[in-house]
């Protein structure tokens, strides 16, 4: 009689062993980059806030709209030390010469950055005040 047997390659793996390796991805990979993204988005909630948007209150692209809040994401493959995002304030200009409203840089979000303690960052550059401000400190894997 012949039996039915699954023959086995080396690239198969059991049920355990698939649910431990996803484990570990969502344990070592998935978790650290949720609290980086976290942490990059309380960064750009806090230049918003200074900004006099209300995070709590929601629909927050309508209010920058109202407040006149323009934010642009540089993901330039050539200028990598400056990923991250720009904020602008728009100023009507009343002259009759020049109707279009003038851009003035406010701050930069760096992106998520990680120091030789596995803590991460991000960077704030505040171009009013001229002065840079972190937030974050949070070890990520551990």
């Amino acid at each position: 009689m012949v039996e039915d047997k699954v023959e086995q390659t080396r690239f198969d793996i059991s049920a355990d062993e698939l649910n431990h390796r996803m484990e570990l991805k969502k344990r070592l990979k998935d978790d650290p980059v949720q609290r980086a993204v976290s942490i990059l988005e309380a960064a750009v909630d806090t230049v918003l806030r200074k900004l006099g948007v209300n995070i709590e209150l929601g629909d927050i692209p309508a209010q920058m709209d109202a407040l006149g809040i323009i934010m642009t994401e540089n993901t330039e493959i050539r200028t990598p030390q400056l990923n991250g995002f720009f904020i602008y304030v728009t100023r009507k200009s009343y002259a009759l010469r020049n109707p279009e409203p003038d851009l003035i840089p406010y701050a930069w979000v760096g992106s998520a950055r990680l120091n030789s303690n596995g803590e991460c960052f991000c960077d704030i550059h505040w171009f009013q005040e001229n002065k840079l401000s972190e937030t974050g400190g949070v070890k990520l894997v551990g």
